[in-house]
């Protein structure tokens, strides 16, 4: 799988039929960055290299301090170095949904397991950057309905052919996320059942009381996603 992985992330590019709302608007294109795609490499040949079937996971869009720096899903250049035993020249600087993914969920759920059996995409697989802040690709709605036209809709049917089950996915986001791709696989029919958690980003910014209890709505969104492509 992981060759398939690399090809896909080797081959992304912005969609050049679609007009950024503003000259202060850039795509986050972490992929062309020769360091990143060196700690690709090594992540995806460590934990992917095999042909088991993976359930997808779709989280927002790269943000700047996470996998837009390290092409890693919802991990910062602490967590690849520190966990993944992955070394980089990344500053070494934190993100909030790595921290919840590693230092939390995978307290409780085991790292290796977790990507034995799943894969962590995006709807949006390049990032975007205003001003220099992270930009959802949902906050400008121009943007979003010309990325809606085909440009999302071939990422994510792309990431399934990575070798993902359309039994069942978990949308990372219960809000404008999860209803966009909701609609979308109404449309385009790409997987059967679609769970919902909460973004990793959300927790630790509003929810750091209760962080505990989204642990336990991750596992259980894990085990059920399971229960369901086993069935």
């Amino acid at each position: 799988m992981n060759e398939r992985i690399l090809t896909y992330l080797n081959e992304l590019e912005p969609p050049i039929d679609i007009q950024l709302p503003g000259k202060n608007v850039q795509w986050l294109h972490p992929y062309k960055n020769p360091e990143t795609c060196r700690c690709t490499e090594e992540f995806y040949s460590k934990y992917y290299s095999d042909r088991t079937e993976r359930i997808l996971v779709l989280g927002i869009n790269p943000g700047r301090f996470g996998s837009g720096i390290t092409g890693v899903p919802l991990t910062d250049p602490i967590r690849l170095k520190t966990v993944c035993n992955i070394d980089s020249n990344f500053p070494l600087k934190p993100e909030l949904s790595s921290k919840f993914i590693y230092d939390h969920f995978f307290n409780e759920y085991s790292m290796n397991e977790f990507y034995d059996k799943f894969f962590i995409g995006a709807v949006c697989p390049l990032g975007l950057e205003s001003n220099g802040r992270n930009m959802n690709y949902y906050d400008n709605k121009i943007l979003m309905n010309e990325l809606l036209e085909s440009f999302i809709p071939d990422s994510i049917e792309k990431q399934i052919n990575l070798g993902c089950s359309r039994k069942v996915a978990i949308c990372l986001g219960e809000g404008a996320n999860y209803s966009i791709l909701n609609k979308l696989n109404t449309k385009h029919q790409f997987f059967e059942k679609i769970l919902k958690i909460s973004h990793p980003r959300f927790i630790m910014q509003y929810k750091r009381k209760t962080i505990n209890d989204y642990v336990k709505q991750y596992i259980d969104a894990c085990r059920l996603a399971e229960k369901l492509v086993s069935n």
